[in-house]
């Protein structure tokens, strides 16, 4: 003898106990994790929609990375460093994790202490030199063992 209301979800013509076809029970535990209020109809899923931000998708790590790519070449550290600033700013309001944006930060301003005083030395010892050959004249001259080209 065979039943008219098969008890299986997955078969065809299921009736769940609250009479209404294909639907999971109200109240209880649903795939994906949310749960209706009682009473409510079911929710149409929309895809890119993300309930634990209020329908906005999450921040992209791609500010981030970017950011911590330029935090390692001389003076674009500037622009990582900016970069990395809002990518952890960003992360920080959507609770995700933000240590490529920290890391990004501290190389950042570290090679942009670095780089400066790279500059710094440059600037110092081409005034030397400047000030050298303007004090031998044109040629060729050792002093102290160095060797000065002049022009």
């Amino acid at each position: 003898m065979t039943d008219n209301t098969p008890n299986d979800p997955n078969q065809p013509g299921y009736q769940n106990p609250q009479g209404q076809p294909g639907y999971p029970p109200q109240g209880g535990a649903q795939q994906g994790g949310a749960q209706q209020p009682y009473g409510s109809a079911p929710q149409a899923y929309t895809p890119g929609s993300n309930e634990t931000t209020g329908g906005s998708k999450p921040p992209s790590k791609g500010m981030a990375i970017a950011g911590f790519v330029l935090s390692f070449f001389g003076l674009l550290a500037i622009v990582g460093l900016i970069l990395n600033i809002i990518s952890f700013r960003r992360f920080g309001r959507a609770g995700q994790p933000r240590g490529l944006s920290l890391a990004g930060i501290i190389i950042s301003i570290v090679v942009i202490i670095i780089t400066v005083i790279g500059i710094i030395v440059l600037i110092a010892s081409a005034t030397v030199l400047l000030q050298q050959c303007a004090d031998l004249g044109p040629g060729t001259h050792v002093v102290d063992g160095v060797t000065y080209t002049c022009s």
